[in-house]
C-alpha cells in the first residue's frame, strides 16, 4: 500500500496496489507467468512502470501478495468456523480455501510449475513462502485446538502437521483436476473427511499417537512445523537418518 510520510497506508494507494495485482494475476492466467513483463502488467494497470515498481518489486513480490492475501484471508475464515467435530472442520477449511482461490485459477494454474519447484522464489516450500506456511500451520492448529473433540497437546500439534499437509495436497490436486466444477476434488475432499471420521476413535491409541508424531517428524520442517523434535537425530555419514 502507499505510504505516507509518517508510514500510514493511504487508501488510493491500496485501490493502485489491488488494481496492479489484479492485473497481473490476469495476465498470468492468459500469457503465462514466465512470459509476462512488469511493463505488460503496468500498462494493464493504467500505471507507469516506474509507479509499478514502486507497489512491487517484481513479479515475484506480486506472488507472494497473493499468496500472503490468501493466507490472511483463511485465518479470518478460521475466527467464524463453528465449534464442530474435526473433520467437519477440516472439510471447510479446504473449501473455503478452493472458494478463495476460485478467481485465480488461471492464474495460479499458470504457476504451477513455479509454485513446485523449491528453487524458485515463488515456490510453495521454498525459503520465501517459509512464513506463509507457518502462518498456515498455525491457522490449522487454531482448527483442531477450537474442535468438539480436539485431542489433548501434544497431538494437536502433529494433527496441525499432518492436516495443513493434506490441505496443501489437496489444493494442489485441486490445480489440476480438470473435471467440470473440480467435482473430484470435492469427492476427494469428501472421501477424507470421512476417512478422518472413522479413523478418529484410533487416533488416541499410543501406537498411533506415535506413528502420528514420526510423521509430523518427518513433514515439520517443509510445513512450517518450528518444533525441535528428538525422534530424528542429523543423517549418519552415509546419509541415512537415525531412527
Amino acid at each position: 500500500m502507499q505510504e505516507e510520510p509518517d508510514g500510514k497506508r493511504t487508501r488510493k494507494g491500496e485501490h493502485a496496489r489491488q488494481r496492479i495485482l489484479e492485473s497481473a494475476l490476469s495476465l498470468f492466467g492468459s500469457r503465462g507467468y514466465e512470459e509476462t513483463t512488469m511493463r505488460e502488467i503496468a500498462a494493464a494497470a493504467g500505471y507507469s512502470p516506474g509507479l509499478t515498481y514502486r507497489y512491487f518489486a517484481s513479479k515475484e513480490e506480486l506472488v507472494l501478495g497473493l499468496y500472503k492475501n490468501l493466507c490472511t484471508d483463511l485465518e479470518f475464515f478460521t475466527h467464524s468456523l463453528p465449534i464442530c467435530p474435526l473433520p467437519e472442520r477440516f472439510h471447510m477449511m479446504v473449501t473455503k480455501q478452493m472458494e478463495l482461490m476460485t478467481p485465480y485459477r488461471e492464474a495460479l494454474s499458470a504457476l504451477f510449475g513455479s509454485a513446485l519447484n523449491t528453487r524458485s522464489s515463488v515456490g510453495v516450500f521454498s525459503k520465501n513462502t517459509e512464513a506463509i506456511r507457518f502462518r498456515g500451520r498455525e491457522t490449522y492448529l487454531i482448527v483442531i485446538q477450537e474442535a468438539k473433540d480436539a485431542p489433548k497437546e501434544p497431538q494437536c500439534e502433529d494433527l496441525a502437521t499432518i492436516l495443513y499437509g493434506t490441505h496443501l495436497a489437496l489444493v494442489l490436486f485441486w490445480l489440476i483436476d480438470e473435471s467440470r466444477g473440480a467435482w473430484r476434488s470435492r469427492l476427494l475432499l469428501a472421501f477424507l473427511r470421512d476417512m478422518l471420521k472413522l479413523m478418529q476413535p484410533l487416533l488416541w491409541l499410543p501406537p498411533i499417537v506415535q506413528a502420528l508424531a514420526r510423521l509430523a517428524a518427518i513433514l515439520g520442517p517443509l510445513l512450517g512445523d518450528k518444533r525441535q523434535t528428538a525422534l530424528f537425530s542429523q543423517p549418519s555419514d552415509e546419509g541415512d537418518p537415525q531412527l
